[in-house]
């Protein structure tokens, strides 16, 4: 039997802080943020993040036994995992102070399926559309050849908190 154990150490003010932010602040605060503190990061062996000075986020796994589903390929909740966490991110870097975004709806297309052989996967984050009420991201899931593994449309709401 084979056993994962993994913890994280995410400020209890982290949300607090990211909504004081301005949008140069907040592209500064995810860049200093190690992901393996995030939860969710730390659950699915996030292994680093970039973002361009668009605010425009990449995320970067290497596929594990752990990530299997019953079929012997990596289960597309990874996928899906990694595309949502680059595209909502990239959003949050595009609004201003007192506000946060949160995904709507999410389309994710499986392209190839991915295993252990696969190597690192990087999921990258355009944003198509900055809109007062709603933000547009399309992402991506290559491997560092190139080869398309997922892609994802996404709608990002823009939340006053």
């Amino acid at each position: 039997m084979s056993e994962r154990t993994f913890s994280w150490n995410l400020p209890q003010d982290a949300v607090q802080k990211l909504i004081s932010l301005d949008r140069d602040q907040r592209i500064e605060f995810f860049k200093d943020l190690p992901m393996e503190n995030v939860p969710i990061g730390a659950l699915m062996g996030f292994s680093k993040i970039d973002i361009d000075d668009k605010g425009q986020v990449t995320f970067t796994i290497t596929p594990q036994e752990f990530h299997y589903n019953p079929l012997g390929t990596v289960h597309g909740g990874l996928a899906a995992t990694l595309l949502d966490s680059c595209n909502s991110i990239s959003a949050n870097c595009q609004i201003d102070k007192g506000f946060i975004t949160m995904t709507t709806d999410i389309r994710v297309n499986y392209l190839r399926p991915m295993t252990i052989k696969t190597g690192e996967v990087t999921a990258t984050a355009i944003i198509e559309k900055v809109g007062r009420k709603v933000i547009f991201v399309k992402g991506s899931l290559a491997d560092k050849d190139g080869k398309v593994y997922a892609t994802a449309s996404s709608t990002e709401l823009v939340v006053e908190v």
